[in-house]
């Protein structure tokens, strides 16, 4: 047995053991904390020890229709950033055209870290085309929703739906076979061009498939060549007056114009609710969306950071939180005042936008479409350059 005097020596001994081990770890969780003090403080430049804030750069490239809504919240994105993560960050955002951007990223023009074509229906057709040229896929088509705006068809409500109660496009198609071509007749109709604008190229998908008793997703490039399906849709396009390059432009030239001009013309649905009023105070008659009954296609706007050889680990994760931002929901109340619906569920639509009052529908009434493979997007863009009116341009 040990003595009292050993025992106790042994007790004092743990004991200083115990305190010193104590003194040890505050030592050092004093140490780690102090050095990530100073850390932050240098890279928020609180204090300067010579030292630079770590930088990224990111190219964003995304539809035009949304430059307004992206334009806003650009630069509450770049302090969000960097006050969040302490890294400089260097925004380089292009508002393009859909289509145009595809072919730019295809060749290397452009070198996007993250894309938002107008329509997810440009993802296959992006895949198909870097596929062609390098091999490989670009961009993941799990489709992550921005913000949300159908393409719709716009009429004048007294002036022409009233007398002539079209549901779709099936309807047009038989009101423009008794009407003269050319918008001689009761229907002068009109879209943007399919090569320069997504909307027009939404617009002739749903054209065909209407056409050929399909949805879009089910078109093959032998319905878009067959001669009586090219027959119908010719018939329509017979009455189109004007081929729009943007969708913006166009809208602006329509309701310009008027009921006298153009009596109906596809665009998105955020076109009819930013002209309304307009439209009410010159013309004395409400601008109207029709949701076309054969179902829409959604311009949803999708985030997508591109699998490229350019991009960088440290860029993916800028694009990450660009997109964790730009989902936020105050930045998704934001855009519905540009006519877009959030694509955040969370965030409730705006009854003060998205009324009757402002010629949209708060529910979608149709059926949503899915889009085709890339290769039948493309060929139903050539098959429109047979049926089209040769007479407008």
């Amino acid at each position: 047995m040990l003595g009292d005097g050993l025992r106790d020596g042994i007790r004092i001994a743990g004991r200083r053991r115990y305190s010193l081990g104590i003194l040890l770890l505050a030592f050092l969780i004093g140490f780690l904390m102090g050095s990530l003090a100073i850390y932050a403080s240098v890279q928020s430049k609180l204090i300067s020890v010579g030292g630079v804030m770590p930088s990224v750069e990111l190219t964003f490239v995304y539809g035009s229709e949304k430059r307004g809504w992206v334009e806003e919240v650009k630069s509450g994105f770049e302090l969000w950033f960097e006050s969040n993560f302490f890294i400089d960050v260097k925004c380089n955002f292009i508002a393009m055209g859909s289509r145009e951007s595809v072919m730019q990223i295809v060749n290397e023009q452009l070198h996007p870290v993250a894309w938002s074509p107008a329509s997810s229906i440009w993802i296959p057709y992006l895949n198909e085309k870097w596929r062609e040229t390098h091999g490989g896929v670009i961009a993941d088509e799990k489709i992550r929703p921005l913000v949300i705006s159908p393409i719709i068809l716009a009429t004048w409500n007294s002036s022409f739906y009233q007398q002539h109660p079209f549901r779709g496009i099936k309807d047009l198609i038989d009101i423009a076979a008794s009407d003269p071509d050319g918008g001689d007749g009761v229907l002068k109709y009109g879209h943007t061009n399919p090569h320069l604008s997504n909307s027009g190229t939404m617009i002739v998908l749903l054209e065909f498939a209407a056409a050929a008793g399909k949805e879009p997703s089910e078109l093959t490039i032998f319905d878009l060549a067959n001669p009586i399906i090219q027959g119908r849709v010719r018939t329509l396009e017979a009455e189109a007056i004007q081929y729009g390059e943007s969708t913006g432009f166009f809208g602006d030239w329509a309701v310009e114009g008027g009921p006298n001009t153009i009596t109906v013309f596809a665009v998105y649905e955020s076109v009819v609710i930013a002209k309304s009023r307009t439209a009410m105070q010159v013309w004395g008659d409400a601008l109207i969306a029709i949701y076309p009954e054969e179902g829409v296609l959604l311009s949803d706007h999708p985030f997508v950071i591109l699998n490229a050889p350019w991009v960088s680990p440290l860029q993916v994760f800028a694009a990450e939180k660009l997109y964790e931002y730009l989902m936020q929901p105050e930045v998704q109340k934001a855009a519905q005042k540009y006519g877009f619906r959030p694509a955040n569920p969370d965030v409730p639509l705006d009854p003060s936008i998205f009324s009757p009052e402002r010629g949209v529908s708060p529910e979608i009434p149709s059926k949503l479409l899915s889009p085709p493979p890339g290769l039948v997007l493309e060929y139903a863009v050539m098959a429109w350059d047979a049926v089209r009116n040769r007479g407008v341009k």
